[in-house]
């Protein structure tokens, strides 16, 4: 076995006072898990709330313009594959674990049930995860709340690689 050499990527930091989302990042093939960490560093107002959602970037074909096999030129869809617990407190840091693979069927089972979905942009329930690939584009999509909130927060995830 190879050595597993992992990779650190800031997916987003800043200080924000109202909802926003950051930069798509396109992260190489190669990754067969992450440790995301959401890393609250100040927050002031009132009753001030954040809530924060990594989401995988999906290109769409343009319906009669994009041909078989070609670049996607269609508006991409965003997709929640991880909600942080909702924040409302500095000094908090929040881990989730995600894996790449299929959904996990139970014992001796020949079909997986509710394979399909339908995609959510920023309605993933907090404090759970999507099961299966990691995928190659994300995102940080973030929801600030309450009064005069400001909250100055980082995502970064730890990259994994397939072991060789």
């Amino acid at each position: 076995m190879g050595s597993i050499n992992t990779r650190e990527v800031c997916l987003y930091s800043g200080t924000n006072t109202t909802s926003g989302v950051g930069f798509d990042i396109n992260l190489i093939q190669a990754w067969q898990s992450a440790i995301v960490t959401l890393a609250i560093n100040t927050v002031s107002g009132t009753s001030p709330t954040l809530d924060v959602k990594v989401q995988n970037k999906l290109g769409q074909a343009l319906f009669g313009t994009d041909s078989t096999a070609g670049f996607l030129t269609g508006t991409a869809i965003y997709d929640d594959f991880i909600a942080f617990t909702q924040t409302t407190t500095s000094s908090t840091t929040r881990i989730i674990r995600c894996c790449n693979g299929p959904l996990t069927p139970t014992a001796n089972a020949t079909v997986v049930t509710t394979a399909d979905y339908a995609t959510l942009d920023g309605a993933l329930t907090a404090g759970t995860m999507r099961i299966g690939p990691i995928g190659g584009q994300w995102r940080v999509k973030f929801v600030v709340g309450g009064t005069s909130p400001s909250f100055a927060f980082s995502v970064v995830a730890q990259l994994i690689p397939f072991s060789t």
